[in-house]
């Protein structure tokens, strides 16, 4: 198999070249979501200098690693405090975390969030524009 980027010779099982450093397009199954995947199943970064130079290294994080169970907990102990949890969810979202699971989850709770807004606001609408006063129903 040769490198569809630099026309290097390869063993065929290497996600990133090691000599230009293109993803190569050979995915390898994840069948362990475990903590001991993040410890054990790193990856190489290939980084390249502004002098030319490449380095490649075994650790720091890959965007396929998981969050642990522990790492969930947390989070959503997190996500329980008032407009903290916006603003996690708007920096885990956009702001370029390093695990893939965690930025999708983000992404679909503030769109879970705008559904909800967006539902709020039709619903005041309606019980406006037909009369309805809320207030009246506590004033009995």
């Amino acid at each position: 198999m040769n490198c569809q980027n630099c026309g290097a010779t390869l063993s065929g099982t290497e996600r990133v070249c090691p000599y230009c450093g293109a993803a190569t397009g050979v995915s390898q199954p994840n069948t362990n979501y475990g903590d001991n995947y993040n410890r054990q199943q790193q990856t190489q970064h290939v980084y390249h200098h502004h002098n030319g130079s490449v380095q490649q290294s075994n650790y720091g994080y890959h965007p396929e690693e998981h969050v642990s169970t522990g790492g969930w907990i947390g989070r959503s102990i997190l996500l329980a405090i008032p407009i903290l949890n916006v603003i996690l969810l708007l920096v885990w979202g956009f702001g370029g975390s390093s695990k893939r699971s965690l930025v999708t989850y983000a992404r679909a709770q503030l769109i879970l969030t705008l559904i909800g807004i967006l539902i709020a606001v039709i619903v005041a609408a309606i019980a406006a524009a037909s009369g309805w006063n809320f207030a009246a129903m506590f004033n009995r």
